[in-house]
């Protein structure tokens, strides 16, 4: 678990976050398939189209982490996935749903992550950055919110 934090800690980029607030909801991801991936997967650079470990895209990760941790195939990009998932309030949130973005830098003006609970979420950010968790809080997912989907 310690191993895990250093790894989280090290890759979130200009957030921050307290050892509490990591530790409230990656307690119960441990020793899970989910806990495997994102060891596995945070610190990957993001790549536009890119699917494996030297280059991933957000579209790409949601749907890796989907087949990977839950055996279920979900479509390959952001709008696709905002298609065929269920609509879901933002209150309502609940660890495995997807989060969506309006996005400037995404030539497809969608952006996508997988919803870990308190109010944080895996992604792949954009050119440059790598696969990390971010909160919802923070710019500029506060004002980019679109809105949330469930498989």
């Amino acid at each position: 678990m310690k191993k895990l934090l250093l790894i989280l800690l090290l890759f979130i980029g200009t957030n921050t976050y307290s050892q509490n607030q990591f530790a409230d909801y990656v307690s119960y991801l441990q020793d899970s398939a989910l806990n495997k991936f994102i060891k596995e997967w945070i610190g990957v650079p993001y790549k536009l189209g890119g699917t494996t470990k030297r280059g991933i895209d957000c579209s790409k990760l949601t749907q890796r982490l989907f087949k990977d941790v839950y055996n279920k195939i979900i479509p390959d990009v952001s709008w696709k996935q905002w298609n065929a998932s269920k609509r879901v309030k933002r209150s309502e949130l609940q660890l495995g749903d997807l989060v969506f973005f309006r996005s400037r830098r995404s030539p497809s003006g969608w952006h996508v992550g997988f919803y870990l609970g308190n109010n944080n979420f895996l992604q792949s950010p954009s050119k440059g950055d790598r696969v990390k968790i971010s909160s919802l809080s923070e710019y500029p997912y506060n004002k980019s919110y679109k809105g949330a989907g469930r498989f």
